[in-house]
């Protein structure tokens, strides 16, 4: 496999990149460059008295205007997500709605599975 390296917006073979005179500094030839990581947040929810799954919950990140809805087997996933904390919020009817805090610190699969409880 040969080496990429991100050039700007392009990728590169590395045997592509300029050599400067006598020697190649990466660090300082790609200075100011910034490489975002991006993470994916993988939810489970379901009931916390049977265990089934929650379907059609109503998953939002309200800071970054990110939102979905469960799939029948309970489970959703938030793809691109900067690092950082957020507030997910969980809603469905009929269960108590909830709000976690998670924290995205690199590149990656975050699994978290939510228990809700029933309102009624």
């Amino acid at each position: 496999m040969k080496n990429l390296i991100l050039d700007s917006d392009n990728l590169v073979l590395w045997d592509e990149v300029p050599v400067y005179p006598a020697i190649f500094d990466a660090n300082q030839a790609f200075a100011g460059l910034e490489v975002q990581l991006f993470g994916i947040l993988n939810l489970t929810v379901v009931d916390s008295a049977s265990g089934r799954p929650v379907s059609h919950a109503l998953i939002s990140i309200d800071s970054i205007g990110k939102t979905a809805v469960c799939g029948h087997c309970g489970k959703v996933s938030l793809n691109d997500l900067n690092s950082g904390k957020y507030l997910v919020d969980i809603i469905s009817p009929g269960f108590i709605a909830q709000t976690i805090s998670i924290s995205i610190h690199d590149t990656g699969s975050y699994d978290f599975e939510v228990k809700m409880i029933s309102n009624i």
